[in-house]
């Protein structure tokens, strides 16, 4: 079973079907618009209201994208195929093939509603106009068809010429029995002397697959030749058995992460695990099999050629619709050690092919989840299963040609480029009206894939009403403006009040949302510049009730991680900001002691690594992206970083003299070394002579390293003030260190 009938036996809910067909009827009117807008002729439109002009071309540039889909033309080709209007006999498309053997004739019905209507009387008109072209009667027709006649006719003198009647309908539902019949009588009369008529039916759904399929890259077939094989057979064909490294390392070379689709995650980069991988390749790669899990390879179909029936001879499977959904580190590391041109011939990995073919609905992703084990696996990675994950990412492709990342593993797209389901979820998280939700974003992102009624995903991420690509990344470029506010603001605060502008940002980017006027978050056509450009001042408002209130309430020596880790005292403090928020009450003032004032000399804080490592604050394996910080430096680094995206990817290792593992060359290196080394590659001649390296390197969703250490000891410090006071009060001097 495919993925698009598996789809379809999912939706079953009428309401997630409505907003399914809404959404897809959405995509493919953006896609008619931007692809035909100056192709379609319209200049006989021109007297019409402008609704009625805009449902005609968009019935016209259908018809034109079922040609292009028939024939494989181009979409300047496919307009000038459209032949709809005066004296269309029921026609509005001609297509002929190159080999002038087949015929296309297409009539397309747009409808908004998904309730295009074509009934008898089209298609008896539409069977009208095949008898005119029959008997040659082209001379009934419009110029534009008579622009086409040469090709037409030339099709109609090929004896073995088919016709074929496409109607093209924006509709959910099936033509009625009565439509059909005349299809099927048209058909019968025609092919009295031998098989030259059909008839095609393209509805809402096969018109958005075809939207869809301009983006996606055509299935993966893999060829593996598997020694000391056996064949499964029930319930479902498989075949497990061994295969060189080296033809895994050539399956990488060819499609790249494009292998790792079906997975829940793409490769990790370079990990403890991973290393050990490549060390095993290149030292004792007779031992890899042993050492190794091995490879698990889902296909649509799998076609075995036989050597002889016997296991000890090899087989070769030909692959269809290729996928590894276990092993993607494995495949990965086995690429990276065939890069280092050490010969690893004599190395072999276990590896199991299962086809999909007769499988169970639902059958994939089972075999998905149950497999990885190998690498630690995170609540996130199940995420890249769920179907409304897939549904946000083709929305954010159709309607805003922009990359959606769900997949761990995978690099953060550039900031005008999309973004990741972890800023996505941040951000969703900030703008729900349930402050808690903005409470567990701050206090870590692995608390926003809790699943269930009341988990974060389910909240976030609703199966019945999911969000559309505007909302998640309208939403991200809100929360983007808030987090840059709040950085060029933070000059302007100091102590207490800076610790709770930091400690407290989240729900600051929730009482902006709550404040900030995002009905139209939606609306394709909402100005959202002019909703961005009321962030600043809504963040410097919003930051001074905070303020105001966590002190009036809780007073000036409460614990400020304490009380912004509290839901209780959070409801309170967003009920009481947003009052004043709504109210346009006056900005409260900034005590003395919280506005700048010439600082004595910093005592030397403790250093970023140790920090976080004496917290734990990091996991083995966390992926670290490098962040320029400067123009100079940007520019300095753009070109060469683009070059390999591996060379901005990195992960972290709990060690504390070099904890950050270069995805480049395997190696390990502080923060700071690595940008220096990375520096000195990209030939930046003119680079400073010392940089802050843990300010560089960045967690998705989270921050640099040295804000998360920044974060670590503030709150950690917040805790020895509450200890230090039995009453739980602390010293009034929480809040007041500069961290």
């Amino acid at each position: 079973m495919n993925d698009q009938e598996t789809a379809r036996q999912k939706a079953s809910d009428p309401s997630r079907d409505a907003a399914t067909l809404r959404l897809q009827i959405r995509h493919v009117r953006d896609a008619l618009q931007r692809e035909f807008d100056s192709l379609i002729d319209v200049d006989d439109l021109a007297r019409m209201p402008q609704t009625a002009r805009e449902q005609a071309f968009l019935s016209r540039a259908l018809a034109a994208l079922v040609v292009r889909d028939l024939t494989g033309c181009d979409s300047k080709t496919a307009a000038a195929a459209v032949i709809d209007g005066r004296d269309d006999i029921g026609i509005d498309a001609v297509a002929t093939d190159e080999s002038a053997s087949h015929i296309w004739l297409i009539q397309s019905k747009w409808s908004d509603s998904g309730r295009a209507g074509f009934g008898v009387a089209e298609a008896l008109k539409f069977i009208d106009g095949l008898r005119h072209i029959d008997t040659r009667q082209f001379d009934r027709f419009n110029i534009k068809f008579r622009n086409l006649a040469d090709q037409v006719a030339a099709v109609l003198t090929n004896p073995h010429s088919q016709i074929t009647l496409v109607p093209a309908l924006i509709r959910t539902d099936g033509l009625s029995d009565d439509v059909v019949r005349r299809l099927t009588d048209a058909q019968d009369e025609f092919n009295q002397l031998g098989t030259m008529l059909y008839h095609r039916i393209y509805l809402a759904r096969d018109i958005w697959e075809v939207v869809r399929n301009d983006f996606r890259e055509p299935p993966i077939g893999l060829t593996a030749k598997m020694q000391d094989w056996i064949r499964i057979t029930e319930p479902y064909e498989a075949f497990q058995g061994t295969i060189s490294v080296a033809e895994v390392a050539d399956w990488y070379s060819a499609h790249g992460d494009r292998l790792f689709d079906r997975n829940i995650r793409k490769p990790l980069g370079l990990t403890q695990v991973n290393q050990g991988l490549i060390d095993t390749l290149t030292v004792e790669p007779h031992n890899f099999w042993y050492f190794n899990n091995g490879i698990t390879v889902l296909c649509e179909e799998v076609d075995p050629v036989y050597f002889s029936r016997s296991a000890r001879t090899p087989v070769e499977l030909r692959l269809t619709g290729a996928s590894v959904v276990n092993g993607a580190q494995t495949v990965h590391a086995i690429h990276r050690a065939s890069d280092s041109s050490i010969e690893f011939a004599d190395g072999y990995v276990s590896v199991r092919v299962i086809s999909l073919k007769n499988c169970q609905p639902g059958f994939a992703d089972a075999v998905t989840t149950a497999t990885n084990t190998q690498n630690r696996v995170e609540r996130r990675d199940f995420v890249a299963l769920d179907p409304v994950q897939t549904t946000i990412k083709e929305d954010f492709t159709l309607s805003l040609q922009k990359t959606y990342v769900v997949k761990r593993g995978e690099l953060e797209p550039p900031p005008d480029s999309g973004c990741s389901v972890v800023s996505a979820a941040i951000a969703l998280a900030c703008a729900h009206r349930n402050p808690e939700l903005a409470i567990r974003a701050k206090r870590g992102t692995d608390l926003l894939w809790e699943d269930g009624p009341q988990g974060a995903y389910q909240l976030l991420f609703n199966s019945q009403d999911p969000p559309s690509a505007y909302q998640v990344w309208r939403s991200v470029l809100v929360l983007r403006a808030i987090d840059d506010a709040l950085s060029r603001t933070a000059k302007d605060r100091q102590a207490r009040a800076e610790a709770i502008a930091e400690r407290g940002n989240r729900l600051i980017a929730h009482f902006v949302f709550q404040h900030l006027d995002v009905d139209g978050i939606d609306d394709p056509d909402a100005d959202w510049d002019a909703v961005l450009g009321q962030i600043p001042e809504a963040v410097e408002r919003a930051t001074a009730w905070l303020i105001h209130h966590l002190d009036s309430e809780y007073g000036q020596a409460s614990i400020v991680a304490s009380t912004l880790a509290n839901t209780v005292r959070c409801r309170t403090l967003a009920r009481l900001v947003l009052a004043d928020l709504q109210g346009g009450n006056p900005v409260p003032t900034l005590l003395d002691d919280y506005r700048p004032t010439r600082r004595a000399p910093k005592q030397r804080r403790p250093n970023a690594v140790p920090t976080l490592i004496d917290a734990g604050r990091l996991a083995d394996g966390t992926p670290l992206q490098y962040h320029t910080r400067t123009r100079p430096e940007r520019e300095a680094m753009a070109e060469w970083l683009a070059e390999d995206p591996r060379r901005s990817a990195a992960t972290w290792v709990n060690q504390r003299v070099r904890p950050v593992l270069w995805a480049v060359d395997g190696k390990y290196y502080s923060p700071t070394a690595l940008v220096q080394r990375m520096w000195q590659l990209a030939g930046w001649s003119t680079a400073p002579v010392s940089v802050q390296g843990p300010s560089r390197w960045f967690v998705e969703g989270e921050g640099s390293l040295w804000k998360l250490a920044q974060e670590t000891l503030a709150a950690s410090e917040d805790d020895i003030d509450e200890n230090e006071d039995g009453n739980g009060n602390g010293n009034g001097n929480g809040g007041e260190r500069e961290f």
